[in-house]
């Protein structure tokens, strides 16, 4: 069966969701645009009538130029958020519209036919679209850059932190080598590493800090008697991964200590925003914004888990796992919130200046590159070793090579460039790590500009035959005669376990309890065998999950590209001409009353929708003293299932700003002077009770969107 063009399909879902809707909502419309109707109502016709009447062009270039800011925001909003509903678009203009003035957008937007609402019957949730007969004609003005607009640099800002790099973080390992000490138990650093630091860092403390709270969380640091020591064995599973997902899993482990997979989702999360931010400069505001849209994106793809996390947003994953929508959006903007200033320091993200109302306005840093080295093409030699065993170290090697390098160097100064020294004591760490000296001077001579100094040489043998003239051992040693040494070492059960032959017939093994070693002396099958003490096999590693830096994502198109342009002189030529026109004709005040509404609200289009006909007469608000009217605005909006507006004074607002309540009013209960109406509170859909004769305005919104 042939396909049906995927415009058509939405233009006969636009149709079937006109029609759904309830009978005077419909038929008002119907009234508005194509005037009074007549019995038998015919209501694919009526719809037919409406779609003849948007195809005109004069009509459309004058629906156009009604637009205004704030219309092409929502309207791209509506656009670009996939499966756009009411919560959805409510949380993503958070600080810039308050509920109520933007459901009246929405309403008004619906009514002027730009937008619709559709049922998803899979999920149950209304949900807007753009009408699909004006696709082409709000096309120009859709784009990401009413949503994200580029600042107004008021000033600028080169002052930015270094931002990470493999050198610092290896530098950073090699400091942490030579000081287990350095942390307290919540992780923040010492007095002592705090002076240390800075002179060794200079410039970098906070940064520092943010790798140790990283590395602590990530398990790169490992506790032990003396404090934390790297894992060199994580850190080596750490450094396989690509530098922008390191850096990115360092930011998010700065903020707290997560599950994997809510780690992996922040880490992408970071990621996606910082790609789609290209080339852009965005102020706080619009990053959060962008962070909304990227996760919206990301959770629209079948099969794919919303970013979670634990502690304060705890309460989010419950909504999540509950499949709220409204969740992922306002948890990723919760995210890349709490990771911006972190992000900053590490260079994701740079402070490119202010706008003109003073806030912050972002890069892209210079820590994140999408360039990578081949993993075929040789690496560089940035060693240059001098007579006194000083090492300094220039930029060009990946994390994963420099951390053997680490094992047995000394920090003494990181700055353009890092350098280190190899002392007795440094290299005395290596071995203990089970490094060899023929391991060790390969990893220098690999990475060093020259030949190694025959005096290093020397005293790395020298240190080499020292270290190795004594061994103290702890775990389960197995000790047999010289007869019976082939016997345990040609076991293919036993051999495995061996790990280091002490002396001939004298073997450590590599079992973590009492249990193993006799569950493993029994399948050996020597029962010649006493006593056995272990030294515990190290755990396996499990490797990191990959995170990527994907293309830039919601790039626009065309004439897209830049701010739309809006005619408004034309806008406001065309109301001045409605006003001029409705003043001549024969109606009744009330008649002029509400087509002069309907001009002001940009249904007009042309005059021939001036029919004092189309006009039903009705009160929506009550206000002041006016208790029986406030009772029978509310008792219409319960029979029309229509929204109310309750407005109070405020006495704690010295600007004298009202607070406005919204929702659906769900019945009135009548008290002695007064009497309280119960309203399900929207956007957070709570069931409240307010008082009505203390109101100082109660208005009945028209029609119902999104309910």
């Amino acid at each position: 069966m042939k396909e049906i063009d995927p415009k058509i399909q939405r233009i006969i879902s636009w149709r079937e969701d006109f029609a759904t809707l309830p009978d005077n909502h419909f038929y008002e419309l119907i009234r508005m645009y194509l005037g009074e109707i007549h019995t038998p109502y015919n209501k694919p016709k009526l719809i037919e009538e409406l779609g003849a009447f948007l195809r005109k062009e004069e009509n459309r270039r004058t629906l156009v130029s009604l637009l205004n800011e704030s219309d092409i925001q929502i309207i791209s909003a509506v656009w670009y958020i996939p499966g756009a509903t009411q919560e959805k678009i409510a949380a993503f203009f958070s600080g810039t519209f308050s509920f109520a003035v933007l459901y009246e957008r929405l309403l008004n937007l619906e009514e002027r036919l730009i937008l619709y609402r559709h049922a998803d019957r899979k999920s149950g949730k209304v949900k807007l679209c753009v009408n699909p007969m004006l696709e082409e004609t709000l096309a120009p003005y859709i784009s990401m850059a009413a949503l994200l607009p580029e600042p107004w640099m008021a000033s600028l800002e080169d002052t930015n932190p270094s931002a990470v790099s493999p050198e610092l973080l290896a530098a950073f390992i090699a400091f942490t080598r030579a000081n287990p000490d350095m942390c307290k138990n919540d992780g923040s650093f010492k007095k002592r590493a705090v002076t240390q630091i800075e002179s060794l860092f200079p410039g970098r403390a906070s940064l520092i800090q943010v790798l140790a709270t990283a590395f602590i969380n990530l398990s790169l640091l490992k506790e032990t008697a003396q404090g934390f020591a790297p894992d060199i064995e994580r850190l080596k599973a750490f450094a396989e991964l690509d530098e922008n997902a390191q850096y990115a899993y360092i930011c998010v482990a700065s903020q707290g200590r997560f599950s994997r997979s809510a780690l992996v989702r922040q880490a992408q999360l970071l990621m996606d925003c910082i790609s789609s931010l290209a080339d852009r400069r965005l102020s706080r505001t619009s990053l959060l914004r962008l962070s909304f849209l990227v996760a919206e994106r990301d959770n629209d793809i079948p099969g794919v888990a919303p970013v979670g996390q634990q502690s304060r947003f705890a309460a989010l994953l419950a909504r999540a796992q509950n499949n709220d929508d409204s969740f992922h959006s306002g948890d990723a903007v919760s995210v890349i919130d709490r990771l911006i200033d972190n992000a900053v320091l590490l260079g994701l993200l740079a402070k490119a200046g202010q706008d003109e109302s003073g806030e912050t306005v972002y890069a892209r840093g210079s820590g994140i590159s999408e360039m990578r080295r081949s993993p075929v093409q040789p690496l560089p030699k940035v060693l240059s070793i001098d007579a006194g065993f000083s090492v300094t170290l220039l930029p060009g090697l990946p994390l994963r090579a420099l951390i053997p390098l680490m094992q047995f160097m000394e920090l003494r100064q990181f700055d353009t460039a890092a350098t280190f020294e190899i002392t007795k004591k440094s290299a005395m760490r290596a071995f203990d790590g089970s490094m060899t000296q023929v391991q060790l001077e390969q990893a220098l001579s690999e990475f060093c500009m020259y030949e190694l100094p025959q005096n290093l040489l020397v005293s790395i043998e020298d240190w080499y035959s020292t270290y190795t003239s004594a061994a103290l051992y702890k775990g389960y040693v197995l000790h047999v005669s010289a007869e019976n040494s082939v016997a345990i070492e040609r076991n293919r059960v036993l051999s495995s376990y061996i790990a280091h032959v002490i002396a001939p017939g004298t073997y450590l093994l590599s079992v973590q309890s009492d249990e193993e070693a006799a569950a493993l002396i029994e399948k050996s099958g020597l029962d010649f065998i006493g006593s056995i003490k272990s030294s515990a096999r190290p755990a396996e590693t499990p490797s990191f999950p990959a995170v990527r830096l994907q293309k830039p994502a919601f790039v626009d198109s065309g004439a897209a590209l830049s701010e739309p342009v809006l005619d408004k002189a034309a806008g406001e030529n065309h109301l001045e001409q409605m006003k001029a026109s409705l003043e001549e004709l024969p109606l009744s005040p009330e008649q002029k009353d509400g087509l002069l509404d309907r001009i002001q609200r940009k249904i007009i289009l042309t005059p021939l929708q001036l029919r004092g006909d189309s006009v039903r007469l009705e009160r929506i608000e009550a206000s002041g003293m006016d208790f029986s009217g406030k009772i029978h605005i509310i008792d219409n909006a319960m029979s029309s299932n229509s929204m109310v507006e309750l407005e109070y004074e405020n006495p704690g607002d010295a600007d004298g700003d009202a607070v406005v309540i919204v929702g659906n009013p769900l019945g009135i209960e009548k008290l002695d002077g007064d009497a309280l109406v119960r309203i399900e509170v929207v956007p957070q859909h709570e069931e409240k009770l307010f008082s009505i004769g203390r109101a100082r305005l109660v208005k009945r919104i028209r029609g119902s969107v999104l309910r």
